[in-house]
């Protein structure tokens, strides 16, 4: 009786198997993923590394970067350095771009979903001038993690990832390599801090532990100067200056600077000036740019030394009274 019952409920679990792989078919693909598959690139000839120039249009104004030596340029900005992880990022974007999720072929509803020019515009071009990729990318999908993007030559709008705009479109940020140092950090051998209050040299030492030796001889807060090199080490701007004398910004003779002493014998200064509306101008002294830190910036680079200073108290190795009396009757 039992095997018979035993039998039966084995059977209807069997049953149930079956109907649950008929309706959900786990191993079956997603219907995005078969889209996927399916769709074609927005762009099929497109290869990133044929591209030489962009050309970007946003807010009634046309940022042109071009590739140059290997190097990426902003060329609309006296070829300043431009940020290559944005242009790479532009690249990969414009090659994963696909014709899935079709949301409009009506040339009426462009605006409605910024693929006009009320959004932004790129041009993509290969060597002689020829247009590898023409695109316009609009504002993104009621969940924001989408955007609206239709090639120039078609009057399809699909959707494509993230937001799309804002990687082409870096606004009031611009183009530019924000960058003001870059280096490993644990190259450091040598710190001076200069304020106007004082001037803190660090040094390391043979146990690679980091020592004051001015204003005065002390052992320092590991944990403080790694803070410090963090920053410093990769320090990128935040908001370039406008072109004037150095002496506009008091970084003729600055005040203040931090120098970075590298193992290699290479050094890294950094001169800092004035104040204005919450952010100091700074400098490297081997370059011409003058850039902009916010003041919490600054702060993280010119520490006092009386917050570098450990003056943690050294526990004494004490001998019991008792093992020292012992100790003398034994001589």
């Amino acid at each position: 009786m039992k095997t018979k019952q035993l039998l039966i409920l084995l059977g209807i679990l069997v049953v149930l198997v079956v109907i649950v792989g008929l309706v959900e078919n786990p191993f079956a693909k997603s219907e995005y993923a078969k889209k996927m598959e399916a769709a074609t690139p927005l762009f099929p000839d497109f290869n990133k590394e044929d591209v030489v120039k962009i050309e970007i249009t946003a807010s009634g104004e046309t940022t042109t970067l071009a590739n140059e030596n290997e190097q990426w340029l902003v060329a609309s900005m006296d070829n300043y350095p431009a940020d290559a992880e944005g242009v790479a990022d532009v690249l990969d974007k414009v090659g994963e771009l696909k014709s899935t999720g079709l949301v409009s072929s009506n040339p009426e509803k462009q605006a409605e979903f910024e693929v006009d020019s009320s959004g932004a515009e790129a041009k993509l071009l290969g060597a002689g001038g020829n247009v590898l990729a023409h695109l316009f990318l609009g504002k993104t999908t009621p969940g924001y993690l989408s955007s609206y993007v239709r090639a120039a030559d078609s009057n399809d709008v699909y959707v494509g990832k993230g937001n799309l705009k804002a990687t082409f479109d870096k606004g009031t940020r611009t183009w530019k390599d924000r960058t003001i140092f870059s280096f490993n950090k644990g190259d450091v051998t040598h710190l001076t801090i200069r304020s106007e209050e004082e001037e803190t040299e660090l040094e390391m030492d043979a146990e690679n532990k980091w020592q004051m030796t001015k204003p005065e001889p002390f052992p320092a807060i590991q944990t403080e100067l790694d803070s410090l090199l963090d920053s410093l080490s990769s320090l990128d701007t935040d908001d370039f200056a406008e072109a004037n004398e150095l002496s506009e910004y008091e970084l003729d003779d600055p005040k203040s600077s931090v120098l970075a002493k590298l193992n290699d014998g290479s050094t890294r200064f950094l001169l800092i000036g004035k104040e204005e509306s919450g952010k100091h101008y700074v400098k490297r002294d081997d370059k011409d740019p003058v850039f902009m830190l916010f003041q919490y910036k600054i702060n993280q680079l010119l520490k006092k030394s009386e917050d570098l200073k450990d003056d943690t108290p050294v526990a004494e190795d004490e001998t019991p009274e008792s093992e020292e009396s012992e100790s003398g009757d034994g001589e």
